[in-house]
């Protein structure tokens, strides 16, 4: 497992909002198995996922990018009681490190449903299920906008929309000296953003993590 190594600022967030459960701790480790621990959501962005969505009072709820099923903890512990949600993973190892994750939960009335395949093509088969309250978007970068495309059909009015990793490590604003992205990528990322941003289809926020996090409501 690799070394982690914590600023004053992290250990001081950490001492705040306390130690992961034993499940979290587990999705961590898969992921560090796999060698990308580095692309986890963070504890603090996580919790921030999860108020969002309670804030909201979603039901039912969909994920795209399941990795191995640590955000996906954070959104069912942020659901309703009887809430739902939909995680879709296109790695199959990945899906089976998260399902093993899942069946030690305690998740009560709530319920998560394990989506493998490519998202584009699963979205279509789950919108059958919807409207759904919100979305969390985490997943193919150069496909972010289809999946926003999808949302918009298959979102309740006033449904709610967060989108992770929206800076792509500066790419979006031209800067490659961190992280390289491909000029789709980009041009996909600047559009998805826009469209985001377009105060006659969303109330929107962005919030200046370090990879960015959008936060829309749906009009």
């Amino acid at each position: 497992m690799r070394e982690i190594v914590l600023s004053d600022r992290e250990k001081y967030l950490g001492s705040l909002l306390g130690e992961e459960n034993e499940t979290k701790k587990m999705s961590r480790q898969f992921a560090d198995e796999l060698g990308l621990g580095r692309i986890s959501v963070s504890a603090p962005e996580a919790r921030l996922v999860q108020t969002l969505v309670r804030m909201h009072g979603c039901k039912k709820f969909v994920e795209i990018g399941t990795l191995t099923g640590l955000s996906a903890q954070y959104i069912c512990e942020g659901l309703v009681e009887g809430g739902e949600l939909w995680t879709l993973e296109k790695e199959a190892k990945h899906a089976d490190m998260a399902k093993q994750v899942f069946a030690k939960m305690n998740m009560g009335s709530k319920k998560i449903h394990m989506v493998v395949g490519d998202a584009r093509v699963e979205l279509e088969r789950i919108a059958s299920e919807g409207p759904f309250d919100g979305v969390f978007i985490d997943g193919n970068k150069a496909a972010y906008l289809d999946y926003l495309m999808w949302a918009e059909k298959n979102l309740r009015s006033g449904g709610l929309v967060l989108a992770d990793n929206v800076f792509l490590s500066g790419a979006v604003w031209g800067d490659t000296s961190l992280q390289r992205f491909s000029e789709k990528q980009a041009r996909v990322m600047q559009e998805f953003n826009q469209r985001l941003a377009d105060t006659s289809l969303y109330t929107s926020s962005l919030i200046p993590t370090f990879e960015g996090l959008f936060v829309a409501i749906k009009k």
